[in-house]
């Protein structure tokens, strides 16, 4: 009986792992997945057509998030206004000194507007030749005395070979002929030896022959007992160059100048520099510019009648400020009524031509790998095609790109009304270059 019971326990037992065996397997047990259907491609390459793919679905541009936009006609780009200030013009401004050191004894004068003369100050308008001051020179004395002294014994040793060349033959030797023939030379030499000197310190012609015509005065007025020309004598008068303003006069009468010293400046105000700031981004426009075509036109700033003033422009700077990011363009405006004054505050504006081959897009449909700028073009709208192609970037401006359509551009054709991608143009570009990839290793 007892081993009837032991019989049915262990029985019982093995039922029971057997059991628990099944129950751990079912658990344990990985479901069987089922194979994913292959999907299909969202784009294929246009055997046809270069560079050009096809979107296999009518899904696929929504799965890409692409989005068309129209290409425009780019508008006329509005005028630069540039920011300036009127300067002289450097080539028309002289610095006045003296030739020679000395002391100024004298100042040029000038109408004072009550039938009088006043001396010259700053401010007051001078013309070419007019005399500016008066210095005395010890210098300038001195030279032409050397110049007197050559001369009088040029003209004496002259006057001693005359006569001896008239004497009847045998009454004196050659040899004094010969000797007074070498003295004349020698004081000949002499002579041009001090006019050098003084050309040497750019006396010109006329001036020269006033100082002969000076020592013909001396000896007159030494035989006619006139001291006043010999009070001269050492005199130099410094004149002007040209025509213009006064701009600084630095010295008074009695003050002992140095020819290193700037007695006056005078510029002519009849023409004035004209110098604007453009931002680095807008030195494109005005560079492509003709030279007939560089033209502008000034409004002064303390104008209330606002004036626009005529102007060119020759000039544009080839350095940007690191600051402000900007260079500079130079140019000229007609002064001769004399209502501009140097410093003020201008603005030129320069009115650019308009392209009509540069079209307008958004600077989203642009894919830019090195030197290369492509766009993407819908070339077949039924059959979902698009072709990408180069374009010819010519600026840029507040998220829109303006591109030359012109056939020397270096770009691809685009007209007004293409349809390009603007959105997902990266995506479009990457599945473009994978089925290239796949294509060349077939």
């Amino acid at each position: 009986m007892l081993g009837l019971v032991v019989l049915a326990a262990v029985g019982i037992a093995a039922m029971n792992a057997n059991q628990t065996k099944e129950l751990i397997g079912s658990i344990t047990k990985k479901p069987a997945v089922a194979a994913a259907p292959k999907a299909d491609p969202l784009v294929e390459l246009v055997d046809d057509k270069e560079n050009t793919i096809r979107l296999t679905q009518e899904a696929s541009a929504q799965l890409l998030g692409l989005r068309i936009a129209e290409i425009e006609a780019a508008s006329g780009p509005q005028p630069l206004r540039l920011p300036g200030t009127l300067f002289l013009d450097p080539n028309r401004l002289i610095h006045v000194h003296s030739r020679f050191g000395g002391e100024a004894i004298s100042i040029g004068t000038i109408d004072d507007g009550h039938g009088g003369k006043r001396p010259l100050q700053y401010g007051d308008l001078v013309k070419k030749g007019q005399l500016l001051t008066v210095v005395w020179s010890k210098e300038i004395g001195e030279k032409k005395s050397e110049l007197m002294d050559a001369s009088s014994k040029l003209e004496a040793s002259k006057v001693i070979l005359a006569r001896l060349e008239n004497l009847t033959t045998g009454v004196v030797t050659e040899r004094a002929k010969d000797e007074a023939r070498r003295e004349v030379e020698s004081n000949v030499i002499a002579v041009a030896r001090a006019e050098r000197t003084l050309r040497s310190w750019r006396m010109s012609d006329e001036e020269i022959t006033a100082i002969y015509n000076e020592l013909k005065s001396i000896k007159n007025s030494q035989q006619s007992g006139n001291p006043q020309i010999e009070k001269k004598w050492a005199e130099i008068e410094v004149r002007a160059a040209i025509d213009g303003v006064i701009l600084e006069k630095s010295f008074n009468v009695g003050d002992m100048v140095e020819p290193s010293d700037d007695l006056f400046k005078i510029a002519d105000l009849g023409r004035l520099q004209v110098l604007a700031n453009i931002y680095e981004e807008d030195l494109w426009a005005i560079r492509a510019l003709k030279p007939e075509a560089r033209r502008w036109t000034i409004d002064l700033k303390s104008d209330p009648a606002d004036n626009r003033l005529p102007g060119t422009f020759d000039l544009i700077g080839s350095v940007i400020d690191p600051a402000q990011r900007t260079g500079v363009v130079m140019g000229w405006l007609d002064n001769k009524e004399g209502n501009l004054t140097v410093g003020q505050f201008i603005t030129a504006t320069i009115e650019l031509p308009h392209n009509p081959n540069v079209l307008a897009l958004p600077e989203s449909a642009l894919i830019e790998e090195g030197d290369s700028s492509t766009v993407f073009v819908e070339v077949d709208r039924a059959r979902r095609e698009y072709a990408q192609r180069k374009v010819a970037v010519v600026r840029r401006s507040a998220g829109t790109i303006y591109v030359d359509s012109s056939p020397n551009s270096g770009g691809q054709r685009l007209q007004t009304g293409d349809r390009v991608v603007v959105a997902g143009v990266l995506g479009l570009g990457g599945e473009l270059a994978i089925l290239r990839t796949n294509s060349s290793k077939r």
